[in-house]
């Protein structure tokens, strides 16, 4: 009895002190960092003095930024709504087409629908399966109850499983409406917990504006926050998609086919366009800096920026750093 009752108390004590030991080996992992000139293409070339990490007032010293280029997962999330144009849908599935042809060859990708006819191809799927997918439902009815835009992301990003480097997710819809199962707090709280950076294409009307640029926000209120200095553009629309994309370390394209303006018809030229936005994003998404700072000495995720130096910074004027707007601990 008395073996029994010391070799717990021998257990509790062994946890107790070997807790504190194991959060102090903690350290933070690599992070994915991009830097972008104004015109979009990405700036390489950096190093580690190059950066500027600050966790609230506090400095964090950059231990090592290395432009990485191993294999990634991504995921398509296509909006099937049919209150866009049959012209819209086609430069969805162009952009999507685009961004498969222009991922590295080891790169693994999946796909899935929302608010449209079903469609899924999961990890570890060749491109023919990929592309075929992307047309063979198109156009077609939605059967039974249907993703949001919002709910499909949540679905996907349990597809992907333990987190890697890199992981990120190409949504390309309308707007964010029409969701059942989730919201967008919860999908930026997913995104933040799996390290998955979202990029998007807004195929209707976006707000751009920057919402840090008149109130100064500490932590998360209502969606999200966005990095101040973020362009301020474009009319009135859905005020979600851009603080998702920026929070998560993305970014969102405007490509308004809803106009009133003119009808939107994806003519040579504008194929071309979205040929060359993908094939940018594609390589955004391969292709960045894993920026490895101290370890934070919060037990829970904090709100950080990164920036450029400001010698570095005169020599690429607009140039501006992407990057997940919440760090921890233990990544």
């Amino acid at each position: 009895m008395r073996t029994r009752i010391f070799f717990l108390i021998f257990t509790l004590l062994s946890l107790a002190f070997s807790a504190p030991a194991q959060q102090a080996a903690c350290t933070a992992a690599d992070v994915p960092v991009s830097v972008i000139k104004a015109n979009g293409d990405p700036v390489e070339g950096l190093v580690a003095a190059d950066f500027i990490a600050q966790l609230k007032k506090q400095s964090l010293s950059i231990q090592s930024a290395t432009y990485d280029s191993s294999p990634r997962r991504i995921l398509l999330v296509l909006d099937e709504t049919r209150e866009l144009s049959a012209e819209a849908h086609k430069a969805a599935v162009e952009f999507a087409t685009s961004i498969i042809s222009s991922a590295q060859p080891e790169d693994l990708l999946a796909l899935l629908t929302a608010r449209g006819a079903e469609g899924a191809v999961k990890f570890g799927a060749d491109r023919p399966a990929l592309l075929h997918a992307l047309n063979e439902n198109h156009g077609e009815p939605a059967r039974g109850k249907q993703l949001g835009v919002i709910d499909a992301v949540a679905e996907g990003i349990t597809w992907f499983g333990q987190p890697q480097l890199g992981d990120s997710i190409v949504l390309i819809a309308m707007d964010l409406e029409g969701n059942h199962n989730t919201n967008f707090k919860n999908v930026a709280k997913l995104l933040e917990e799996h390290r998955i950076r979202l990029f998007g294409v807004a195929l209707g009307h976006l707000e751009l504006t920057n919402q840090t640029s008149s109130v100064q926000m500490t932590g998360r209120q209502g969606m999200g926050y966005v990095d101040p200095g973020m362009p301020m553009w474009g009319q009135t629309g859905d005020a979600n998609f851009l603080p998702l994309t920026v929070n998560s370390g993305g970014y969102v394209v405007p490509e308004d086919t809803l106009s009133k303006k003119h009808e939107f018809k994806l003519t040579d030229i504008k194929k071309m366009e979205l040929q060359k936005t993908a094939s940018t994003m594609s390589g955004l998404i391969d292709k960045f800096y894993a920026l490895r700072t101290s370890a934070t000495p919060s037990a829970h995720p904090e709100p950080w920026t990164v920036s450029l130096n400001p010698g570095k910074l005169q020599g690429l004027p607009g140039a501006h750093v992407l990057y997940p707007h919440e760090v921890g601990p233990c990544q």
